[in-house]
């Protein structure tokens, strides 16, 4: 074997160990139609995959194309692929690794290398993209496993914004807690997601100061009635789709729902297509006290078009 055999196969070995060791996440989205990704999926050995749920998207958009790509030490990837129904050019891209997807039963607790892993994948993620788009915006940290037994776990979140056309967030939470009472469940938690966004063809419609100030009035008194016990009062809140159908126990349900006692603050506000393709107006909230990124409670809150309460769920993130 002469000597540039021997410096090309050395070459071919770096390369292949290198390329091996990268998180294989699509970065440049823009101008690639779904075609281009269900044949790399093919090519990977990816299988279509059904999560029997419907996402919310976009008029402009579709149901993504869901891929399961197998992973070693890892839960498996399951990839999302939204596109414009017009052009078939990508929209986002989901990449998400959560134990959940496939171990839905309850007080799953993984072993510590499935812990160890994630962070590992998580921080070649990181790594990857900071190496294309420079260091990103991060909070939290993973240095501490220790933090995944208690109820906040361990998490990190960390976005680019490299153009206006282009962003990019990925969050990691690992967590052993359980709890189960009468009417919550808290399951350990063993997740990643990244997701890829193309902002330059559809941007969402934002909600006015003055729309977002009058909700939030409404949701307080909302609460304070609730807190009061004022059940009749809380009827001049409701919009009219559903004040003759929503009773007193289901109030009350409400109120046992979520914690009363504690501050909340306003988390997110949106507009959010529902099946149905009508839009309407959405505030998130969570209690002042949390501080998982995302948070680990929020409410959910929709509104018609005269701001009052078309639905208010209380959300829990597993």
């Amino acid at each position: 074997m002469n000597r540039q055999t021997i410096i090309t196969l050395i070459f071919l070995l770096i390369w292949n160990v290198g390329f091996a060791q990268k998180p294989l996440i699509e970065l440049d989205i823009h101008n690639k139609k779904i075609g281009y990704y269900i044949n790399l999926e093919r090519k990977l050995g990816s299988k279509k995959f059904d999560t029997e749920q419907t996402y919310v998207k976009g008029r402009q958009t579709t149901q993504p194309e869901i891929f399961r790509r197998k992973e070693a030490g890892l839960p498996d990837l399951l990839v999302y692929y939204t596109y414009f129904k017009r052009d078939s050019t990508i929209s986002e891209i989901l990449y998400e690794w959560d134990v959940y997807n496939f171990d839905k039963k309850d007080h799953n607790i993984q072993s510590k290398i499935v812990s160890e892993n994630l962070i590992k994948k998580y921080n070649q993620i990181i790594d990857f993209i900071n190496s294309k788009y420079g260091e990103s915006n991060a909070e939290g940290n993973l240095n501490d496993l220790s933090l995944i037994n208690n109820s906040q776990g361990l998490n990190r979140k960390d976005t680019w914004s490299p153009n206006d056309s282009l962003k990019i967030s990925a969050y990691t939470t690992l967590s052993n807690f359980y709890k189960k009472d009468q009417f919550v469940t808290i399951n350990p938690t063993y997740k990643i997601r990244v997701y890829i966004n193309n902002l330059k063809e559809e941007k969402p419609l934002a909600l006015s100061t003055d729309q977002v100030k009058s909700m939030d009035r409404t949701f307080n008194e909302f609460v304070k009635l609730l807190s009061e016990d004022k059940f009749d009062e809380i009827t001049k809140l409701l919009s009219d789709e559903i004040v003759k159908t929503v009773t007193i126990d289901i109030l009350k349900q409400i109120k046992t729902g979520i914690n009363i006692d504690k501050k909340f603050d306003l988390y997110m506000n949106r507009m959010k297509m529902l099946p149905d393709g009508n839009t309407y107006a959405m505030l998130q909230y969570k209690y002042s006290d949390d501080t998982n990124l995302p948070p680990k409670e929020y409410i959910a809150i929709l509104f018609d078009g005269k701001n009052k309460i078309l639905n208010l769920q209380p959300m829990r993130q597993e």
